[in-house]
C-alpha cells in the first residue's frame, strides 16, 4: 500500500483544548473542579497577546466561578466525580462531571448539567443508571 494512504499519528501535532464562545451559565450556576480554576488560571497567566478574545472569556468565567470541592459524601456522584460505568458487553466508560468552560466530552469531562451527567447524579457504586441510548453499572466513584 502507499504510504499516501497511511495515517502517521506521530506526524500530526496534538491539537490544544482551546474553547471559545462556551458563555457563562446564566442562572449564576457558574461551578468549576479546583483542577479546572488552575488550569483556566494557567492558561490565563500564559496567554499571548493578541488573544483578547479567549483572554475575555476566561476572565469573565473566573469572575463568577464558584470552586466546589469534593462533597461530604463522596460514595455518591457529585460535582468533580469522576464516575466509570460498565456498558453491558463489558466496555468501561469514565466521565468527570465539570463546569461548562471545563467540558471536554473528548477526555471524558462532561458539563454537569448534560444529560448523562444528570442521569448518574446521585448515584452510587453498583447501581444501574439509564443513560440516553444504554443502561450502564456504576463501576467507581472517586474525587481527585
Amino acid at each position: 500500500m502507499s504510504k499516501a494512504f497511511t495515517k502517521e499519528d506521530s506526524d500530526v501535532p496534538e491539537a490544544p483544548t482551546r474553547r471559545r464562545g462556551i458563555p457563562v451559565p446564566a442562572d449564576g450556576l457558574n461551578y468549576l473542579t479546583p483542577d479546572g480554576e488552575r488550569a483556566l488560571r494557567a492558561e490565563l497567566a500564559g496567554l499571548a497577546a493578541g488573544d483578547e478574545e479567549r483572554a475575555h472569556e476566561l476572565a469573565e468565567h473566573l469572575a463568577t466561578a464558584v470552586t466546589m470541592g469534593p462533597p461530604d459524601d463522596t460514595t455518591r456522584v457529585g460535582f468533580g466525580a469522576k464516575v466509570t460505568v460498565e456498558h453491558d458487553d463489558g466496555k468501561r466508560t469514565t466521565y468527570r462531571l465539570v463546569g461548562a468552560i471545563e467540558a471536554a466530552p473528548r477526555e471524558g469531562k462532561i458539563y454537569w448539567r448534560s444529560p448523562i451527567a444528570e442521569a448518574l447524579y446521585d448515584a452510587r457504586v453498583g447501581d444501574s443508571v439509564a443513560l440516553p441510548r444504554t443502561q450502564v453499572s456504576v463501576v467507581a466513584i472517586a474525587y481527585t
